[in-house]
């Protein structure tokens, strides 16, 4: 009996194993969708079977210790093992090459094999590689037309980004900024800055922080891509919304499978990258000694205390002092995401603080929280995803870039007395004292809120419907404190505060019909859509003076005297558009646009503009004279030609409006009109041209594209002057003005290496970019007589040509080109411009085994202002300015061959003042600015898959990065990307961390 219990015992796995089960399962992909006809074959035999439309399939007589393998044109191949239930779910990879890779087109998707117009990609992996608080941050030099430029170094500062050259004649930065959008949402506050207490009309001397940048509240690590559309085919669908570009931020997708929990953890430190080299205390002594003597006179403690009452064996280096501080940042990333075929799931939050290189407890920090949630249908034919993402940011920053006084003299005073307290004064000569800022309280609260929900309806085999509609709101509210002690006691100054409050939200509505068909070798796809979009923006600002007390500052109720003003302002929008794609044979590609907007920013009769594209495309590789050879394996050739418009000129500017005046009358404020109403100004029109070529050679492991393109803006909006009766300088009108930027673009990729342990990638691209005012009909009874020239760049450098300093006399000289004897605006010359004669970067990729380099290159051919430019204000000799070292070649003596010009204390002298004067006019305050800076050096270990599943974790990497490491330049001042010598630099910043999930 023992003995057949014994042999049972034996038999039983083995019968289990051979025991006939039937396996049930679906085929998706990795966005959750059915792969339909995929073929599933029992490994090791013969039997298969093919999945239905739905994805699902039946394969019979199988055993439970049996595998499948799973294979789909498109996809990697798949072997899963069966279980005990025989049901599966098996999830595909797509099989992608660089060809097939996804690339995000207005209302839809392409491929890059396929797609008529330009669009460039950053990916979640290139931003992963960047440690930055600024999504925009990570395109610095990576994409051909894209000009990336950053305002300062300090926590949130703006970024400016220029698509394809300057088109706008108005000094404002907004009429050159793309459409950015936020998953189909546009984003409300755009690239404008968003603060006001750190603005110009607010304070002067903050100007050089450049504000605050919205994107400084959308956290990178939740993008999935970032897609940046050019040309016609590409932007046109858009309209007069994309006249200058738009920028597509997608964020991570919810994707199905296990349950993942992932974090992702680091810190680092920050410094300034390039430094400013000044005078020490003896070589600025030496210049101030030698400009009193050079004016016969004799130096006073009334005006030269650094001379004569400063300690002159103290020295200071206030580039250290204010700006050489060490500035740490932390980032932890969570999310949790999972889901089946059906049902997904995106959960995310984040934490990230920077503190600041300035002297103090200065930080900047963001907490924030996504969700996406993606539900299908069992029937596969309905499917809704809702996004909402919130972020608040908390900046405490110092409000006035303490970069500002890098140049006190190197013997200053102490800044504090024995007791601790601010000085204003030593030996009776009172100064101000720049660490007054530091008591100064300044902090930004700013919020952002995006929402969206897409929701899509498949109707018949062929139409679909699409409802995408979302809401954006962004607030922000400043404050910023000046107690007593930060106020000099000789002055009749009281405390005060300002107060300052910012709203911007919209919404969008756009439903679209999209209808698909295949006939034999013709597919055919056509949109339909409609939008909807209002926007709303709020501002208010008060000052409240003269406290008596510090502690009441927080209050405006408390303060004895309260100034204050507020606007409102309401921006519609409405627009239908079309497209429709052809492909023929897979080899011949055309997509046609159009769209008609209407904009509340126009007049009644000018509301209205259609717009519209045609792209072309002829993949010329397929055809049959190029298939029996194995050198070149793709090949495209593509061309589009559109019209776009532009309404970005502000709201309520067709209207006469009034505004409060400091008048009264009978004891009560006065109006006065601030604005002529003119509603016959309508919409700037673009034309946008381009034509490439794509080339793929050796089965596309190398592969190179060149693109030329045209863009001509027209019926410009200028400021028109106007008679000084008529009370008004100038009114808003249309002119037959019209600018124009070409250029060629060039990308090349190359797989170096692919192996199984080691690959080598490399990526360069550069933009050789041309901008021209092709005409401006009446330019010279304009107010822009000055600043622009027909047939000259839009960045043109017009003035005096600067000869050099005089060796007999020592004062700079110009070329009187009249020849008259007098420098005017008649002796002005074309001496250049300030555009890029070329830009781009390079960027290399390299695996071995668990380990990952990568090593970014950034690099920009230019003329950029210089050090001289802020000569006019801080002559060297003249006031307590410390100086550059470069103003030591200075003329010392009749004959002399200098750089500078001698030396100075007074303003008697009519020619050396006048002399100043003309150089900020001149071609002097521009020099080289070109610069090659490694951007961006990443390395990671990960840890291998057998060993993180014993420790039962998914993955495991450690990372380490660095940005903006050092710059290759020729250029005369502190950094050649922001050109300001008293801006704060971009930062050196170095981090470590590590990612893992479970």
């Amino acid at each position: 009996m023992k003995q057949l219990i014994y042999c049972l015992a034996l038999l039983c796995p083995l019968l289990s194993n051979c025991q006939q089960i039937t396996i049930k399962g679906n085929v998706i992909n990795e966005e959750g969708n059915p792969v339909s006809a995929a073929t599933i074959i029992l490994k090791g035999t013969t039997i298969s079977t093919v999945a239905n439309a739905k994805g699902e399939f039946t394969l019979p007589n199988t055993k439970l210790n049996d595998s499948i393998i799973v294979s789909a044109i498109g996809y990697q191949t798949a072997v899963e093992p069966n279980n005990m239930r025989g049901l599966i779910t098996v999830i595909l990879k797509r099989k992608v090459t660089q060809l097939d890779e996804t690339v995000i087109i207005a209302y839809g998707t392409s491929t890059k094999r396929f797609n008529t117009g330009n669009v460039a990609t950053i990916t979640t992996a290139q931003l992963a590689t960047q440690p930055l608080l600024n999504p925009l941050a990570a395109l610095h030099g990576r994409v051909p037309g894209l000009v990336v430029t950053q305002s300062s170094g300090a926590p949130g500062a703006a970024i400016k980004i220029e698509i394809r050259g300057r088109t706008s004649l108005e000094s404002s930065a907004s009429g050159n900024d793309p459409l950015f959008i936020i998953d189909g949402i546009p984003f409300s506050p755009g690239n404008e800055v968003v603060s006001q207490l750190r603005s110009s009309a607010n304070n002067p001397r903050s100007a050089s922080q450049g504000g605050l940048s919205p994107f400084a509240l959308i956290n990178p690590a939740d993008i999935e891509r970032i897609d940046i559309l050019k040309d016609a085919d590409a932007t046109a669908i858009y309209g007069s919304r994309g006249a200058n570009g738009v920028v597509l931020i997608t964020t991570k997708q919810a994707k199905p499978g296990r349950t993942l929990f992932t974090v992702n953890a680091y810190t680092g430190i920050s410094r300034i990258a390039t430094k400013a080299e000044l005078l020490n205390t003896q070589q600025y002594l030496q210049m101030r000694r030698e400009a009193f003597a050079n004016d016969g006179i004799a130096p006073t403690i009334a005006n030269a205390p650094d001379l004569l009452l400063w300690d002159t064996s103290r020295y200071r280096n206030f580039v250290n002092d204010f700006i050489g501080n060490s500035a740490s940042n932390s980032n932890i990333q969570l999310s949790l995401s999972g889901g089946n075929s059906n049902t997904r799931f995106l959960l995310g939050t984040g934490f990230n603080r920077e503190t600041a290189v300035f002297p103090g407890s200065f930080a900047a920090s963001r907490a924030s929280a996504n969700i996406k949630l993606t539900h299908n249908a069992p029937s596969q034919k309905l499917s809704l995803t809702f996004t909402a993402s919130y972020a608040a940011a908390v900046n405490n920053s110092i409000k006035t870039d303490l970069s500002t006084y890098i140049n006190l003299p190197p013997n200053f005073p102490a800044l504090y007395d024995a007791q601790g307290n601010l000085k204003w004064s030593e030996g009776g000569v009172s100064f101000a004292n720049p660490l007054a800022e530091q008591l100064r309280s300044y902090k930004a609260i700013n919020e952002n809120l995006n929402t969206g929900l897409l929701l899509s309806l498949v109707l018949t085999k062929a139409l679909s419907f699409k409802l995408n509609t979302g809401y954006n709101l962004f607030r922000s509210n400043e404050r910023s404190l000046h107690p007593a002690a930060s106020l000099d006691p000789a002055s009749s100054s009281l405390p005060f505060s300002n107060f300052a409050g910012n709203r911007m939200g919209g919404f969008i509505i756009e439903p679209q019909l999209e209808y698909q068909r295949k006939w034999k070798q013709l597919r055919f796809t056509g949109l339909l859509g409609a939008t909807a979009q209002q926007n709303a923006a709020e501002t208010e600002s008060v000052n409240g003076l003269n406290y008596s007390s510090d502690l009441l500052l927080a209050s405006m109720a408390a303060a004895p005297l309260l100034i204050g003003s507020n606007s409102e302002n309401r921006y519609r929008y409405t627009a239908l558009f079309t497209r429709l794609t052809m492909q023929l044979n897979n080899r011949y590609l055309l997509n046609l646009s159009a769209r008609r907007d209407g904009s509340s920013r126009f007049g009644p009769g000018n509301r209205f503009g259609n717009f519209g594209a045609i792209g072309f495309g002829w993949i010329f590789s397929k055809e049959k004279f190029l298939q029996n050879q194995s050198i070149l394996s793709f090949g495209k050739w593509r061309s589009s030609y559109g019209i776009t418009g532009s309404d970005q000129v502000g709201d309520y500017r067709y209207l006469d409006t009034w505004q409060n005046t400091a008048l009264t009358y009978l004891n009560a404020n006065g109006l006065q009109p601030s604005r002529l109403f003119n509603p016959n100004y309508g919409w700037e029109v673009n034309k946008k041209f381009e034509t490439a070529l794509e080339l793929g050679f050796f089965n596309d492991q190398l592969f190179f594209s060149v693109a030329w393109f045209q863009n001509r803006s027209g019926n410009r909006l200028v400021n028109y002057s106007l008679p000084a009766i008529t009370g008004f300088s100038s009114v808003l009108r249309n002119w037959d003005a019209l600018v124009q930027n070409t250029g060629w673009e060039f990308l090349f990729t190359s797989q170096n290496i692919q192996t199984a342990k080691i690959s080598w990638s490399t990526t360069v691209n550069m933009t050789l970019p041309q901008n021209k005012l092709l005409a401006f009909p009446g330019l010279d009874a304009s107010p822009y007589r000055n600043n622009y020239r027909v047939g000259q760049s839009l960045s043109v450098i017009y003035g005096f040509r600067y000869l050099g300093v005089d060796p007999a006399t020592g004062i700079y000289s110009y070329q009187d080109l009249d020849s008259n004897g007098l420098l005017n605006t008649s002796d002005y010359q074309l001496l250049g411009n300030t555009d890029p004669v070329f830009y781009g970067g390079v960027g290399n990729s390299v695996s071995i085994g668990q380990f990952r380099f990568s090593c970014f290159v950034e690099f920009r051919k230019q003329q950029g202002r210089n050090y001289l430019a802020t000569q006019a204000a801080t002559i060297p000799g003249r006031g307590m300015f410390n100086q550059p070292l470069l103003v030591l070649d200075r003329w010392q003596k009749p004959g002399d061959i200098a750089t500078i010009q001698r030396y100075t204390t007074t303003t008697n002298s009519t020619a050396y003042i006048a002399a100043v004067t003309q150089l900020a006019a001149s071609n002097a305050i521009f020099s080289d600015a070109s610069f090659i800076r490694l951007k961006n050096l990443a390395c990671s270990w990960s840890l291998p898959q057998a060993i993180a599943a014993k420790m039962k974790l998914q993955a495991l990497s450690i990372q380490l990065s660095a940005q903006n490491l050092f710059s290759i330049t020729r250029y005369a001042g502190a950094d050649p990307e922001n050109q300001n010598f008293f801006v704060l630099p971009p930062l050196r910043t170095v981090t470590g961390g590590i990612q893992f999930s479970f």
